[in-house]
């Protein structure tokens, strides 16, 4: 068992809504005294209610900052990287940094691939989804450095069965998934004293899986429209408190995908 309640720097993207709202709150009621979580999101008045959610529970002990930024523009991404440690004066004061990668979003599930022409588009897509975390990584391991004495480290990047199973009008999301999953599995080899976890959170019921309901394709939204009504449809702190439980085990190996549906005893094909 890993004991979060440490110190902790601990960062959270796309912290506003969904998923990521529910992890920030959770993970925050689990760290130690003095530690500081960062929320990071576009929208300022959302991560503020997050950030009281979270202040009602932590009685103080937990200092929380909202960064509010566009994760799909250049600038604003260079930005944010430097807002969000800007205040590490010393990082001996902590005695662990964790960085969880929730942001996220479905890219144009409106169009079949052969229709993406959008070049703007699909680089703002993949800022957000790909290279805008990698350099995120990139900041976070300048600031907390790398190698067996460096300060312990917990990267968590959310990932998804659409990362090895193809849904059409899904492409780039799948393609996204997929490539970030390789990305850190080569970045565990590199960097084995850093935890690295993918996390799958299931079908959860956020404003991301509704959007797949606006596809053209017929049998993708029948598809989802069945998982909507399963008992493994999950809500967003069901799924976040599963990944919670598997920071807590510590038993993973790094970089392999931990599903939430196993961590909490669901039986899903």
């Amino acid at each position: 068992m890993a004991d979060l309640k440490v110190t902790t720097f601990c960062v959270v993207t796309g912290a506003s809504r969904g998923i990521g709202k529910e992890i920030a709150i959770q993970l925050a009621q689990k760290l130690g005294p003095n530690s500081s979580v960062q929320l990071v999101a576009r929208n300022q008045q959302a991560l503020e209610d997050t950030a009281d959610k979270i202040r009602e529970r932590v009685d103080g002990s937990v200092q929380v900052r909202c960064v509010a930024a566009d994760l799909s523009n250049v600038e604003s991404v260079t930005n944010a990287n430097q807002e969000i440690f800007d205040n590490v004066k010393d990082i001996s004061t902590f005695s662990h940094a964790i960085l969880v990668h929730n942001a996220a979003s479905l890219g144009d599930t409106s169009k079949y691939a052969r229709e993406l022409d959008d070049v703007d588009s699909l680089q703002k897509f993949c800022l957000l989804n790909m290279s805008g975390p990698i350099s995120l990584t990139s900041a976070f391991f300048k600031v907390f450095g790398h190698g067996k004495d460096s300060l312990r480290k917990t990267v968590v990047q959310l990932t998804s069965d659409n990362g090895t199973t193809p849904y059409k009008t899904m492409h780039v999301y799948c393609m996204a998934k997929a490539g970030r999953d390789m990305f850190f599995r080569v970045m565990a080899l590199e960097e084995p004293e850093v935890r690295i976890l993918s996390y799958d959170p299931g079908a959860v019921d956020t404003d991301m899986f509704k959007q797949t309901f606006s596809s053209p394709d017929k049998d993708l939204v029948s598809a989802v429209g069945d998982i909507s009504k399963q008992t493994y449809f999950l809500k967003p702190e069901q799924s976040a408190g599963a990944l919670v439980k598997a920071l807590e085990k510590d038993k993973y190996e790094n970089a392999t995908v931990v599903r939430a549906y196993d961590e909490l005893g669901m039986k899903v094909d």
